[in-house]
């Protein structure tokens, strides 16, 4: 689920320099310490990040952004729950900061207590209800706790509001087939591949949602448009084949297809197990002898010969 779609992060605060020079040296000490937490925090090297960081504080301790800053250094390594301490801090100042909620919700997250998190961005929304950063990430959030129809609102929520959030449409698609409304899924896939004609994800949803629907020429066409632009993508050689073997007939492109999946690594034992329970399977024999070489035919399932 979360391969095209990931939660939104934060982007490190950066303090502009100029009009300083009137700042006593201890101010200027810790900005420099700041800004060196920031140049190890782009380099990815948290430890160090966290070090400057700290040695900020410790010389200006009213340097809020250094305290913020520290705090996506700490979830950045894997520390959410100190990161959770520097932001209630934060907070107890401006409790309706809602950056420094955003970044509280996201250290729960990181901890775990996603259900937290949930609560923290809904309290947000009450006051931004169309923070658009904040909805998808609740909407993220939902759908990782299986709260489906509760996802599924914030994302056609942000389609109404943003007809061009391509990401949020993808999202609204996907839990629509998910959830069984086929044939809005469809039309929201096709809707979506109008404006990224070379979706190769979408492209594998529509052909399961025409699949689903019986409609196997399309399915297929769809299968073979997410060949175009991902030749190697086993499941879509896959399911044409079960479909060119057991629903439309034409055996020799379905082993075709059934090869093309096994070379790409299709190891899906309980779709396999679909296909070879089929009474309309085609080529039995040879689709039996197929999968015994790559080692996936079932135990119970005796070799040809």
């Amino acid at each position: 689920m979360f391969t095209v779609r990931q939660l939104q992060v934060f982007t490190i605060l950066f303090l502009i320099l100029s009009g300083c020079t009137s700042t006593i040296r201890g101010s200027e000490l810790s900005l420099e310490y700041y800004n060196l937490g920031n140049a190890y925090y782009d380099l990815a090297d948290y430890d160090k990040s966290i070090l400057y960081y700290q040695k900020a504080i410790s010389i200006d301790s009213d340097n809020r952004k250094a305290h913020f800053n520290l705090a996506m250094a700490y979830i950045a390594d894997g520390r959410a729950v100190e990161a959770q301490a520097v932001l209630e801090e934060l907070l107890v100042q401006d409790p309706k900061n809602q950056n420094l909620l955003e970044a509280l919700a996201f250290s729960y997250h990181a901890q775990g207590q996603t259900l937290r998190a949930i609560e923290i961005y809904r309290q947000i929304l009450e006051a931004t209800p169309a923070n658009n950063k904040v909805r998808y990430n609740l909407g993220m959030l939902l759908w990782k706790v299986e709260q489906k129809e509760g996802a599924l609102e914030v994302f056609s929520a942000i389609v109404r509001d943003d007809p061009e959030d391509l990401e949020a449409l993808y999202n609204r698609g996907e839990l629509l087939l998910e959830l069984g409304s086929i044939e809005k899924a469809v039309e929201v896939f096709e809707a979506y591949l109008q404006s990224r004609p070379d979706g190769a994800d979408a492209y594998m949803h529509l052909a399961d949602a025409y699949r689903i629907q019986e409609r196997y020429d399309r399915a297929l066409d769809a299968y073979a448009q997410a060949l175009i632009y991902d030749e190697k993508r086993a499941e879509a050689w896959f399911f044409s084949a079960v479909i060119q073997l057991t629903k439309i007939e034409d055996p020799d492109r379905g082993l075709t297809a059934l090869s093309e999946a096994l070379e790409g690594g299709f190891k899906n034992q309980e779709a396999i197990a679909a296909l070879l329970a089929d009474p309309a399977l085609l080529e039995r024999d040879r689709v039996e002898t197929l999968l015994q070489k790559n080692g996936l035919l079932p135990p119970q399932v005796e070799a040809p010969g």
